[in-house]
């Protein structure tokens, strides 16, 4: 089985990826999001998003012309267009709440035997089947792509003691052959696999560059290729993922993991972090976040700014 129409359920940065990327295998998408308050266009974040791909780099689309295979709506007029979708994303904030009642918008509109999944890079699959019906669970399981989706090969795929097999062989087929990943499995564990690791290790990174007084630049100068790690490193791969998001990152993780785990001990929710999301300072898909553009630079250059790091402040200079 191949499938014909795919939902996306979250316009942000990773849901309108993934919508591209299935986009760009030939396949029609629908993109939904929220309503926003006082809205002219109702579907204005939809909308906005696809038209900002159109403008990103690296390019989410293959080809300009595949972002007319993406129908933007939003999640209180256009919930009837998840009838006719094989495959619902769900990509909305870290909450498990928030993914709760998305799933019961889903379950109220979708057709029998579509496949359900959600895009959580934390949250165990157990939680978020809690109190959902058996036809559910058996549709449901975590697709965990990367960021950005197009670029980004790793996939892990999370399923559940209910999940039905040829739900999981459908989804896994389909990602490798179309949509180009590497597909993983991954027990229904804290992290999962990748961010079992890697939220452990940029926050260890991050005390230890404030602790020896490291500026930015230094530490990801040290812990990216000489290491073998890609050239974002630390803090600019915290920038990639989206400084807004850790938070919930760690939170998810400390919600789920053992009491005498590692982590516990060097998670530290520093003020200045507050105090840049608050600023605005939210990473890519913001106005930058550890690092930003020059807006003085040369036209047709790329040049950073790194902003000064502090445990106690939020220095913008």
């Amino acid at each position: 089985m191949s499938f014909k129409k795919v939902a996306v359920i979250g316009a942000g940065v990773m849901g309108s990826g993934i919508a591209a990327q299935i986009a760009n295998a030939g396949v029609p998408v629908v993109l939904l999001d929220i309503v926003p308050k006082d809205a002219k266009d109702r579907s204005i974040i939809a909308k906005g998003t696809i038209e900002k791909m159109l403008k990103t780099d690296p390019a989410p689309f293959m080809h300009k012309r595949n972002a007319k295979l993406i129908t933007p709506g939003n999640l209180e007029d256009d919930l009837n267009l998840l009838a006719d979708c094989d495959w619902i994303v769900e990509v909305v904030l870290e909450d498990l709440n928030i993914k709760h009642a998305t799933y019961e918008k889903i379950e109220k509109h979708r057709k029998a035997g579509s496949i359900v999944t959600s895009n959580t890079s934390t949250i165990p699959l157990a939680k978020l089947v809690e109190g959902q019906s058996d036809n559910f669970k058996k549709d449901f399981m975590i697709t965990h792509f990367f960021n950005p989706p197009r670029y980004m090969r790793l996939l892990e795929i999370i399923q559940g003691a209910d999940t039905r097999q040829d739900a999981v062989d459908t989804v896994r087929d389909f990602c490798d052959a179309q949509l180009g990943k590497g597909v993983v499995f991954c027990k229904d564990t804290p992290g999962f696999i990748v961010n079992r690791l890697l939220v452990f290790w940029m926050q260890a990174a991050v005390n230890q560059a404030l602790e020896d007084g490291v500026s930015i630049e230094v530490a990801d100068a040290v812990m990216g290729k000489p290491i073998g790690v890609p050239k974002t490193a630390v803090f600019g791969l915290i920038d990639l993922v989206g400084v807004d998001l850790m938070p919930y990152l760690s939170k998810s993780l400390l919600a789920t993991l053992p009491a005498d785990d590692e982590y516990r001990n060097i998670c530290h929710d520093y003020p200045f972090v507050s105090q840049m999301i608050a600023a605005g300072y939210n990473g890519r898909k913001g106005k930058g976040g550890f690092y930003r553009l020059n807006p003085d630079a040369p036209k047709g250059t790329r040049e950073k700014q790194s902003l000064a790091l502090a445990a106690d402040k939020f220095d913008e200079s």
